[in-house]
């Protein structure tokens, strides 16, 4: 578990959601800090878990044409064991656990339509304990934002 962050911390957060690729060296002459400072810091985030950096790619520049958000119903006694093997598909790019209509939500990039009918049809509805399904194929995604953060601007 984390403490409150520092002010150093928020900022280092802030600047890397914005551009993960700004040297330390810019936020620490920021930060009125050493550059060494600024890469303790960072690495003891890193190490508790609080971020992490990596590179994102858009799967529609990669032609990757049928995003789709899948709500899953699951038999809860066979939930853990959907879970381990979903997240082994590389179609999957995220999937949780809810409470809700559904006990898990994945979210899916497919080449087309019928990437996504085949990975729903012979591979999801096959697995022991799935229910039902109920996809949303994304025609347009108006925001994909990884800059979440609890009170960075307090």
């Amino acid at each position: 578990m984390v403490n409150a962050l520092d002010d150093l911390d928020k900022l280092i957060l802030r600047t890397l959601q914005e551009n993960g690729r700004t040297p330390f060296t810019k936020i620490a002459r920021q930060a009125n800090v050493s550059e060494a400072t600024v890469r303790n810091r960072y690495h003891q985030l890193v190490k508790l878990g609080v971020v992490r950096t990596v590179g994102v790619v858009d799967p529609h520049a990669l032609d990757f044409e049928a995003p789709a958000i899948i709500g899953i119903s699951v038999e809860v006694s066979q939930l853990e064991q959907v879970a381990r093997t979903l997240v082994t598909y590389p179609e999957v790019s995220y999937l949780v656990m809810t409470l809700g209509s559904f006990d898990l939500i994945a979210e899916v990039f497919c080449r087309d339509l019928a990437h996504i009918n085949s990975l729903l049809t012979q591979r999801i509805h096959r697995l022991p304990g799935v229910r039902s399904t109920q996809t949303f194929v994304i025609t347009q995604s108006y925001k994909l934002s990884y800059r979440w953060s609890p009170s960075l601007d307090s």
